[in-house]
């Protein structure tokens, strides 16, 4: 009843597991909501022996006994429902945190394109670990009530049928409507709560794209036309919640008002029994009591079976980005001083101009300028060679194919800066250190190296600087800055700069490439862009042809759907998403993080730190 779909289904097949995960403290709460749901079945039967003893058999003393035994059940009632609680909660919290650890992995280990292609748009990832991870968690919470639904079922019927036949007929007359009602409300409960879902994941991604781009485009006057798509969504989203909760509210009545029908019958016919002397007044009394632990029971199988409904809908949506990834790829030992070799990197994407083919060698020291016309496709090939877009060819480090290499490891191999850098809510020190801990020595080379030192001096409170909601608080040069020295403090042997000192003025650019040219004396860096300065600098550049068009066959990526979870690392080396730079040839809209801007109207989405990883 509760997995009625094929186990093959993915949202069942999530479902299924996440229970498993959290089987021991599920189990807990069942045995104690059992011990709950047993006292709590007694106590109207000691109620009805009670008044029975004192009023038709006239015994103060049993009348007492049967007193304090309720009395003790109700206590041994508490004891269950404290315990079936404490488990319950304990059960879906470790679901939820073992929901968005997936989540997060999931999106670690795929591109940026192939995530898009699943969730449609990357705002709806917020929605897909907040909301939909609560629904399945609220359906883990509930299952211990079917185990309560079954035991009262189990109790009653016999001890109805003791007290009389007539009032069993009764009670059971109400199966069959309650059969028909949950036949026909939970297929249209379910589908509504799909589409409040899918609604819901739109505003999301409205609302951050409102929250991102709202004062760029107040600039040209075009604020609000993103406000007006924010209320037409969250009108969307009112008009699918009304129509989910009229379809909940006709059903609960509809299957609240039966078993009241049946007490109220039940009183009838249990008021013909006493008159006929066929059951005693507190048997009557214990009648009325269990038929009220029916209403109740039913209630709570009509929001189990809506709790089951939403959770499958929550879980499929959950199901499209983790998709049940394989096992993480093996660390494979690198030579960190070895070459880097890139043959044919060419990306195709549909409907767009083909990038690349690059081809270069780069060995430790050697500094290389990544040129070519507008919309060429810089920025998409640095990424191409970060393993953060799908690509045809190979890029390899000492020989080791870097589409291979568990992202973690690729992350702390291959550092990518992109030209708009997002950074973190908090201060300068809090995003300097999120490739993890590091010495005042460390903090301080790094920014001198990337020419921070003169804007931490200019500031009054120095590293411990707001630096306001991503990073707006601080000017285009001091945020790519930051990205820079921190990016240097992951001292990854493989540096990917894209165009990262173009808001800084000839002066400060030419001191900070200076000094990045001596800190990197033994790593490789490919730098992206037209700068005199960093032309000057390179070793050796390489000229990128102008775009080509995209046949319509070209095929999008090089994988297939089964591997798109495992082909390609979403964050960047310096562990964070990446997201689009300014101009034409950032490519589709990515996710931002700290490393990135989005100056697209696409939104970027949010992400969750992964427990024990450093977060960028």
């Amino acid at each position: 009843m509760i997995f009625s779909r094929s186990p093959a289904d993915p949202s069942t097949r999530l479902l299924r597991r996440a229970l498993h995960r959290v089987r021991g403290p599920f189990l807990r709460s069942v045995g104690w909501a059992a011990v709950r749901q047993s006292a709590f079945l007694a106590m109207p039967w000691l109620l009805g022996r009670a008044v029975d003893a004192g009023v038709q058999s006239g015994s103060p003393a049993g009348a007492l006994l049967y007193g304090a035994a309720f009395l003790a059940a109700a206590c041994v009632e508490y004891a269950g429902m404290r315990g079936w609680q404490l488990w319950a909660t304990l059960a879906d919290n470790r679901a939820g945190t073992w929901l968005r650890s997936r989540l997060l992995k999931a999106i670690l280990a795929v591109d940026t394109d192939t995530l898009q292609r699943r969730t449609g748009t990357f705002g709806d990832l917020t929605t897909r670990a907040t909301r939909d991870v609560d629904t399945v968690l609220v359906w883990i919470h509930g299952l211990t009530t079917w185990v309560v639904i079954g035991l009262t079922a189990l109790v009653l019927v016999p001890a109805i049928g003791g007290l009389d036949p007539l009032l069993l007929l009764v009670a059971a007359a109400t199966v069959p409507v309650l059969l028909l009602l949950n036949r026909v409300f939970p297929p249209l409960f379910g589908r509504r709560a799909e589409q409040l879902a899918d609604a819901h994941g739109a505003r999301s991604a409205a609302a951050d794209e409102l929250l991102t781009a709202l004062l760029p485009l107040r600039g040209v006057g075009g604020d609000h036309l993103l406000v007006e798509r924010h209320h037409r969504h969250s009108a969307e989203v009112k008009h699918r919640t009304l129509r989910l909760a009229v379809v909940g509210s006709v059903w609960e009545a509809a299957a609240f008002t039966v078993p009241l029908l049946a007490v109220t019958a039940g009183l009838l016919a249990g008021g013909l029994a006493v008159t006929d002397g066929r059951i005693t007044v507190g048997a009557l009394t214990t009648f009325v009591l269990w038929m009220g632990t029916v209403s109740v029971a039913v209630n709570a199988l009509i929001a189990r079976l809506g709790d089951l409904a939403e959770a499958r809908v929550a879980a499929g949506r959950i199901a499209r980005v983790l998709d049940l990834p394989a096992p993480a790829r093996p660390h494979v030992d690198v030579e960190r001083g070895g070459v880097l070799r890139v043959a044919g990197l060419t990306v195709r994407r549909p409907g767009r101009a083909v990038v690349g083919p690059l081809d270069l060698e780069a060995r430790p020291g050697e500094w290389l300028a990544l040129t070519g016309p507008t919309a060429c496709g810089k920025s998409t090939l640095l990424r191409a060679v970060a393993q953060l877009v799908p690509a045809s060819g190979t890029a390899t480090l000492g020989g080791v194919p870097l589409d291979s290499l568990d992202p973690e490891q690729l992350y702390r191999l291959v550092g990518f800066v992109p030209e708009g850098p997002l950074l973190l809510h908090g201060t300068i020190a809090d995003n300097l250190l999120l490739p993890g801990p590091r010495t005042p020595t460390e903090l301080a080379t790094a920014a001198h190296t990337a020419g921070l030192d003169p804007a931490l001096a200019a500031l009054a409170d120095g590293l411990d600087t707001q630096v306001g909601e991503r990073g707006g608080a601080l000017s285009g040069g001091q945020r790519q800055r930051v990205a820079l020295a921190r990016a240097l403090l992951r001292d990854c042997p493989v540096l990917l700069l894209d165009d990262v000192t173009s808001a800084l003025d000839d002066t400060t650019e030419a001191q900070v490439l200076d000094r990045l040219r001596h800190a990197t004396a033994d790593r490789i860096v490919i730098l992206a862009g037209h700068s005199p300065a960093v032309l000057a600098r390179a070793d050796r550049e390489i000229a990128l042809p102008a775009p080509r068009a995209s046949p319509p066959s070209a095929a999008p990526d090089r994988t297939s759907p089964e591997q798109e979870t495992q082909d390609t690392p979403w964050l960047t080396p310096t562990g964070s998403p990446t997201s689009p730079t300014s101009g034409p040839s950032s490519g589709a809209p990515h996710p931002s993080s700290p490393d990135t801007g989005p100056l697209s109207p696409s939104p970027p989405s949010s992400t969750w730190p992964e427990p024990g990883q450093p977060s960028a």
